[in-house]
């Protein structure tokens, strides 16, 4: 049966036409199914099943919107999803006469979503007397209210929260008030400031002891707070300066005079190119600054290296042969190998050549990258050779290489591959017989939807559908024995679908009307 069904079932409370019977055992079955195979939007249809005469009617009900409540995640869902339910500001006293606090809690958070704005109201002061850390986000929701009673009552309940034992739970919620400060129906800038005041100066040692703890998006805020501080301690600097995310790191920035050189060598080596390149910014008045920046040539960004060219421009006339020295001594590979594309290092193609065969595979695949731009003879011949790569990331950057330049060569051994080629091989070549696309390899596309394996099978069917979408756009004429080849492939897959009944309908159905 269908959800609606069950909705349908929950509300008949007799049946029968003489002699009605309680058909009690049927509405709790459908309310069992209604938390299996419901979604979020189910809870309005069920609300006012909450009030049913039943008491078992009325607690499964309550069960069953709990949990549905807790699959909503953002904010905008909360309020799309709830904003219709059938609230009335006498169902909140019948909610808190029927149902326990913690059960209420959930109740109370739907309704302050309410489209009314008296049960928006009677909803967060209700919350409020919860005591409940869970009702934090919902009453700070409210200080953004249309309604300005709402906001009053919104603003007067939040208070109840800072107090030390909520600390916890506001930290939580910093991102929450984040968000006020995007509201443009009513500034809330003071409202922010407040509990940011709160958490991050009154309860500061609480908030540097338990950093780490914190998730990402509260650690930024947080740091955000601190970096905002003209009087930013050497502790809170450190924490800042030591945390995983690169966004907190780069708040410690913000306070650059009070880094010692063994902090600004470390942002120096940091692993986000956005950190070094702002501390390359902020040495650029020292007086060492163009010896600091030389080794940068050959840093792994692509904007750190272009910026150290542009700044050491007049200091240095030959910055290929940089790049060659770099690869013969082994220094800054992968940083060396595209510097070297990008200045057009062609009179130093051979030094690429043996990163070719690196044992890194990330080496390889900058060593290619940047022979395609220097010696494109040279990368064709190495990518033909390893378009059977065994490793996938050296097969992907040859076939995204090939998807326009394939020549007849190319295909045919992508053939040969897929024929002879385990499982990830042929996926491969699809991938690349899916980009060549036209009317060049429709033929091969079509060989995969009969192959023995079931998901190649698939994965051929959504290519094709992809050829079939694009088909109209195909201008082009096909070329000489193209068109044969696809009829000749077409005939016998489509006599092979159906034998074998591979799919319900056979996929190459209509497909010939494209091959006249």
């Amino acid at each position: 049966m269908e959800l609606w069904n069950y909705i349908q079932i929950l509300g008949q409370q007799k049946q029968g036409w003489l002699f009605k019977r309680d058909n009690l055992e049927e509405r709790l079955k459908a309310l069992t199914k209604i938390l299996e195979f419901g979604y979020p939007s189910s809870i309005q249809n069920i609300m006012p099943f909450l009030k049913d005469g039943n008491k078992e009617i009325q607690q499964t009900t309550c069960n069953v919107i709990i949990e549905l409540f807790k699959k909503i995640e953002t904010k905008k869902g909360f309020y799309d999803t709830l904003k219709h339910c059938d609230i009335s500001k006498s169902d909140i006293d019948f909610f808190s006469q029927n149902f326990s606090q913690q059960e209420c809690l959930t109740l109370y958070s739907i309704a302050t979503l309410n489209s009314s704005g008296y049960v928006r109201e009677k909803a967060v002061k209700r919350l409020a007397e919860t005591n409940n850390e869970k009702a934090i986000p919902f009453i700070v929701y409210r200080l953004a209210d249309w309604v300005q009673a709402v906001r009053q009552t919104a603003l007067i309940s939040i208070e109840n929260f800072k107090k030390p034992e909520f600390i916890n739970a506001l930290v939580n919620n910093l991102t929450i008030f984040e968000w006020l400060q995007k509201v443009e129906r009513t500034d809330l800038s003071s409202v922010h400031s407040d509990i940011m005041n709160f958490v991050v100066v009154k309860n500061k040692s609480f908030v540097i002891k338990n950093f780490k703890t914190f998730s990402d998006r509260t650690r930024i805020v947080i740091a955000k707070q601190i970096s905002s501080s003209t009087s930013i301690e050497l502790d809170e600097l450190k924490i800042l300066l030591n945390d995983k995310h690169f966004f907190v790191r780069n708040f410690a920035l913000f306070h650059f005079d009070k880094l010692n050189q063994n902090e600004i060598d470390k942002l120096l080596k940091d692993k986000s190119a956005r950190i070094r390149l702002q501390t390359l910014y902020n040495l650029k008045r020292r007086e060492d600054f163009l010896k600091i920046l030389y080794t940068f040539l050959s840093d792994n960004s692509a904007s750190i290296r272009e910026f150290a060219r542009y700044t050491l421009k007049n200091n240095i006339s030959d910055f290929p042969k940089i790049y060659e020295d770099n690869l013969k001594n082994k220094i800054n590979i992968i940083g060396s190998l595209s510097g070297l594309a990008e200045t057009n290092g062609k009179n130093f193609v051979e030094s690429i050549i043996p990163y070719l065969t690196d044992t890194k595979i990330k080496i390889r695949k900058t060593a290619f990258l940047a022979l395609k731009l220097l010696d494109n003879d040279k990368a064709y011949d190495f990518a033909l050779q390893n378009l059977d790569s065994e490793y996938i990331g050296i097969r992907n950057i040859i076939i995204e290489y090939f998807s326009n330049t394939a020549t007849n060569e190319v295909l045919q051994k992508a053939r040969e591959t897929y024929v002879n080629g385990q499982y990830e091989l042929k996926k491969s070549m699809l991938k690349l017989f899916s980009k060549v696309g036209k009317w060049t390899t429709i033929a091969d596309i079509m060989i995969g939807t009969i192959d023995d394996n079931e998901n190649i099978r698939q994965l051929s069917l959504g290519y094709l559908q992809q050829w079939r979408n694009k088909a109209t756009t195909y201008f082009t004429q096909p070329k000489q024995g193209e068109l044969e080849r696809a009829n000749q492939m077409f005939q016998f897959a489509f006599e092979r679908h159906e034998e074998k009944k591979y799919f319900n309908q056979n996929p190459l159905t209509g497909l010939d009307f494209y091959l006249r």
